[in-house]
C-alpha cells in the first residue's frame, strides 16, 4: 500500500481523467438515443435491451468473480506471481468457462432461451449472444480492469470510448440496412467482436506476460475471494436482467422498450458515476489505512452531489425528452424512480467497502440476494396492478433496503461515514426527490417548490461540508 497522502486536487484530477470516457460516451449515447428512438420501434429497442442484459448475465456467470478478485489482489498477488500472471490466469479461466456455457446453451437450450427472451426460436441469436459475451468479457471485465486498477486513465479511456462507439455506430447502421431484430443484434455483435480482436492483438503485450506460468500454486486465496464475490456480482447482473424479462413476459417487448428508455437518464448519470467508481475502488484498496478522514468527507460530498444531480435531472426532463422519440415519453412518469437504484449504488461505494476489506463477501451476497428477491417479487406483483411504474417502485424499494443493509455491515468493519443519521437523511431526501417527480409530473411549479425545499433541507444537514466545498472552490480559482 502507498502510504503517501493524496491531495484533494489530485483525487479530483484522477477521477476527472477516468471520467473522460464517460463524458464522450454520454455524447455518443445522446446521439444514439435520439436516432434509435426515431428509427426503431419500441419492440426492436426492447429486444436490443434484452440482448444486452442477457449478455451481461453470460459474462457475469462466466467470470466466476475473477474480475473482482484481480482487482482485490492486484497490490497483493500470490507469492511468486506478478500482476500480469494473475491477470492472464483469471482471464483464461473465465474464457474457458464462457466457452463451456455457450456450448451448453447453443446445443441444448437455445430453443427455450430464445423463445422466452425474444419470442422467437433462433439458434442464430444464441450464437450471437455467445460471441457478444466473449467480446465484452475480454474488453470490459478484464482489459479495462487492468487499466482501472493500474491507474492508467489513458488506455482505459480509449478502450471505453471505442467499445461504446463501435457498438452504437453498428447498431445505428442497422437501421439503414433493415431495422429488424436480427439485423440490429447482428450489427451490434459484429462491431464489438471486431473491436475485441483488434484490441487484443494491439494491447496484449501491455497486459499479458511473455510466458504464462501454468502452475496455480497459491491461487486458492484468489479463487476463494472470487467465488464469494461471484454470486454478488452475478446477483447484481441478474437484478438488471430479471426486470426486463418479467416486463417482456407479462407485457411485451414494446412496453420493455418504453421502460428501457428511462435508462437514458441512467447513462447520463454514468458520466460522473463511471469516473468515480472506476477510480474509487483503486483508491480505497490503496489508501483505506492512511486516508480515512478524507474518505468520510468524500461520502458526504457524494450525498450532496447526488441530491443536486437528481434535482437537475428532474428540472430539465422536459428538454431531455425532446431528444427521445414521442412513443417513449410515457417513461417520464417514473424515470426518477428508475434512477434511485444507480444513485444509491454509487452512494453504497462510499459505505460498503468494509466488508470487502475484511473479506466478508458472503455478507454482501446475502444482502444482494435479498434485495434482488424483493425486486423480483415486487415487480411481479405490482406490474399487473400499476403497469410500468410498478416495476420502477419495486426497483427503488429494493435498492433502498440494499443500501441500508450494505451500509450497516460495511460500517461494522470500516467507518467511512460521519454519522448514521446524516447518511440516512441523505438517502431519504434522494427518495423523496424521486417520488416528487411522480406526484408532480404534470405540475412543474409544485415540482420546483418541492425541489427547493429538499435542497434547503440538505443544506441544513450538510452545511459544514457545503461551506468547505465553497472555500475549496474559491481557493482553486
Amino acid at each position: 500500500m502507498n502510504g503517501e497522502s493524496i491531495s484533494a486536487k489530485r483525487f479530483i484530477n484522477m477521477m476527472a481523467k477516468f471520467s473522460i470516457s464517460s463524458w464522450v460516451n454520454f455524447i455518443i449515447g445522446i446521439t444514439t438515443v435520439a436516432i434509435t428512438t426515431r428509427l426503431f420501434t419500441p419492440d426492436v429497442y426492447g429486444a436490443l435491451n434484452m440482448f444486452n442484459t442477457t449478455t451481461a448475465i453470460f459474462v457475469s456467470v462466466s467470470c466466476l468473480g475473477l474480475d473482482g478478485a484481480f482487482i482485490r489482489f492486484y497490490y497483493e498477488p500470490p507469492k511468486g506471481w506478478d500482476t500480469r500472471q494473475l491477470f492472464a490466469k483469471c482471464l483464461i479461466f473465465a474464457c474457458i468457462t464462457l466457452l463451456v456455457i455457450s456450448l451448453i446453451v447453443c446445443v441444448g437450450f437455445y430453443e427455450e432461451i430464445t423463445s422466452q427472451l425474444f419470442h422467437t426460436v433462433s439458434f442464430y441469436i444464441a450464437v450471437l449472444l455467445s460471441v457478444n459475451s466473449l467480446s465484452l468479457l475480454v474488453l470490459n471485465n478484464f482489459f479495462s480492469q487492468y487499466y482501472r486498477i493500474g491507474n492508467d486513465p489513458y488506455h482505459y479511456t480509449i478502450q471505453q470510448i471505442l467499445v461504446q462507439f463501435f457498438s452504437k455506430l453498428f447498431v445505428v447502421s442497422a437501421a439503414f440496412i433493415s431495422p429488424t431484430i436480427d439485423v440490429v443484434l447482428t450489427m451490434n455483435t459484429v462491431g464489438i467482436f471486431s473491436l475485441m480482436l483488434v484490441y487484443f492483438f494491439i494491447q496484449k503485450k501491455t497486459v499479458l506476460p511473455e510466458k504464462i506460468i501454468w502452475s496455480y500454486r497459491g491461487f486458492w486465496p484468489v479463487l476463494k475471494f472470487a467465488l464469494f464475490y461471484w454470486p454478488q456480482s452475478t446477483v447484481l447482473t441478474l437484478n438488471a436482467f430479471i426486470i426486463p424479462f418479467i416486463i417482456t413476459s407479462q407485457l411485451d417487448s414494446y412496453s420493455l422498450g418504453i421502460y428501457a428508455s428511462a435508462g437514458f437518464f441512467v447513462s447520463a448519470f454514468g458520466v460522473i458515476q463511471g469516473g468515480f467508481r472506476t477510480y474509487w475502488s483503486a483508491f480505497m484498496y490503496e489508501h483505506y489505512k492512511d486516508e480515512q478522514e478524507k474518505i468520510i468527507k468524500i461520502h458526504s460530498y457524494v450525498v450532496i452531489f447526488i441530491i443536486l444531480l437528481l434535482s437537475g435531472f428532474i428540472l430539465v426532463q422536459h428538454i431531455v425528452y425532446l431528444l427521445i422519440g414521442s412513443e417513449y415519453h410515457a417513461s417520464r412518469l417514473f424515470f426518477s424512480l428508475v434512477l434511485v437504484d444507480p444513485l444509491l449504488s454509487l452512494l453504497e461505494q462510499t459505505t460498503e467497502y468494509g466488508t470487502n476489506l475484511a473479506k466478508k463477501n458472503h455478507q454482501n451476497l446475502i444482502i444482494f440476494f435479498l434485495s434482488v428477491t424483493i425486486n423480483i417479487v415486487g415487480t411481479y406483483l405490482l406490474l399487473p396492478l400499476l403497469g410500468l411504474i410498478g416495476a420502477a417502485i419495486a426497483a427503488a424499494g429494493a435498492a433502498t433496503i440494499r443500501f441500508i443493509l450494505a451500509t450497516w455491515r460495511g460500517q461494522k468493519y470500516y467507518v467511512s461515514i460521519e454519522k448514521y443519521w446524516k447518511t440516512l437523511s441523505g438517502m431519504f431526501l434522494i427518495i423523496l426527490l424521486a417520488i416528487s417527480n411522480c406526484v408532480f409530473v404534470n405540475a412543474y411549479e409544485l415540482e420546483c417548490l418541492a425541489i427547493l425545499l429538499i435542497i434547503g433541507t440538505a443544506m441544513l444537514i450538510y452545511h459544514s461540508y457545503i461551506k468547505e466545498m465553497i472555500v475549496y472552490i474559491h481557493r482553486a480559482k
